[in-house]
């Protein structure tokens, strides 16, 4: 039986650390990504660099985001106290990556591409940077349900809806519509699983209702980034919101019972195809 989580489980954590989604999919990602042998890994579209941080805990990272306040928010509070050195961040477009084809063994891009105008280039980037004998990890929403959200079924707009980094272009992929954009650069996708079940689903709403008026009312906002949102951790709101998350946690594994069912997440593990193969 897994063992109750703690908030935070680092002692720098901040408010990546409270957010239940991504806490739902570090296991399915952690599963599909068998982290053995040596070899760098990247992360694209990092954010405040908590899932990196669970993913690849002692692997040497390099993260990669298109908003600078997100990486050094990473820097200021991911990285491990007395450290020699700050972990190595680039402001880089995911359509556009400076790094050597070939330089990374292990690839996360976790809820980027429904961000992107061009998904596809995106994609050739994952496959050009990935070794031979590497895997990348990719995580997006899943739309073959028929929504991707209770908000989006009741017609609520959200940070998803507005210009910003947030925004999304698309609502989602499913497994084929996926599987199909990987092939056409090079990759096969070994497994996928699913995350975000109806729970999760339900309690990740409510929450983000909540925090949808929160940011209108004290900063007139309807758009905002993750660096953007850590402004609130000193804040009562927060405060609040850290007291009662653990029972929004217990309700959300409910789930438990719903495990044989898609969910609103897609997680998928993707290799390069031998070009002696093709």
């Amino acid at each position: 039986m897994t063992a109750k989580p703690t908030w935070p489980d680092h002692p720098d954590a901040g408010i990546s650390s409270y957010d239940i989604p991504t806490r739902d999919k570090i296991p399915v990602i952690r599963k599909l990504l068998p982290l053995k042998g040596p070899g760098y890994a990247l992360d694209i579209g990092s954010g405040t660099g908590y899932t990196t941080s669970r993913v690849f805990p002692d692997r040497p990272t390099v993260c990669a985001d298109l908003h600078a306040p997100n990486l050094h928010y990473y820097r200021r509070s991911m990285s491990l106290p007395g450290s020699a050195s700050d972990p190595p961040c680039v402001v880089a477009n995911a359509i556009a990556l400076p790094f050597k084809d070939g330089a990374f063994r292990f690839v996360l891009c976790s809820e980027v591409l429904e961000h992107l105008e061009n998904d596809a280039a995106a994609v050739r980037e994952i496959s050009r940077v990935l070794a031979s004998d590497g895997m990348a990890i990719i995580t997006v929403p899943y739309n073959k349900l028929g929504f991707t959200s209770f908000l989006e079924l009741l017609k609520i707009k959200t940070v998803h809806d507005f210009p910003g980094p947030e925004q999304h272009i698309r609502s989602g992929y499913d497994e084929h519509s996926l599987r199909d954009l990987c092939a056409r650069y090079g990759l096969s996708l070994d497994r996928h699983e699913y995350y975000l079940r109806f729970f999760t689903r339900l309690v990740t709403d409510l929450v983000s209702l909540c925090h949808l008026a929160y940011q209108r009312t004290r900063h007139g906002r309807a758009s905002w980034s993750w660096s953007d949102a850590a402004e609130a951790e000193g804040s009562m709101a927060f405060r609040v919101y850290r007291r009662v998350l653990p029972a929004l946690w217990l309700f959300s594994r409910l789930d438990f019972f719903l495990r044989r069912l898609r969910g609103f997440g897609l997680v998928v593990a993707a290799r390069k195809i031998s070009t002696s193969a093709t």
